[in-house]
């Protein structure tokens, strides 16, 4: 798995969570969309936590990017932004999941539920 988002204290919440998940490997970390598409490409995850609002390229961009070349990764849009109609754009764009950051538990669910398929 890897994680692009640019709240350090989020980056380390969530890295303590993977631990608890049995199989749930994290490979690399972005703090923005263009690294985080430099990490997608390096490591091929099988899946990504996208973070919306960040810097340089925002999660939208960064999907929209990452879908013109790679149709499998699973991504799991994670984000604060409760702007109305984002989360239709972003499954629209290809996500496959979109998780209010309000929601935790429901973020840890999918991610235990995808290492058991």
């Amino acid at each position: 798995m890897a994680l692009v988002d640019d709240s350090l204290l989020i980056q380390d919440y969530i890295k303590r969570a993977l631990l608890k998940i049995e199989g749930c490997n994290l490979v690399g970390i972005a703090s923005n969309g263009v690294e985080g598409l430099l990490v997608i490409r390096l490591l091929n995850p099988d899946v990504v936590l996208l973070d919306m609002s960040m810097p340089l390229k925002n999660g939208l961009e960064t999907l929209q990017e990452l879908r013109k070349e790679n149709s499998k990764v699973i991504v799991i849009m994670f984000t604060g932004d409760e702007t109305p109609g984002l989360k239709q754009r972003c499954l629209s764009a290809g996500a496959n999941y979109f998780v209010n950051k309000t929601e935790f538990q429901e973020m840890v669910d999918i991610l235990v539920e995808l290492q058991t398929t």
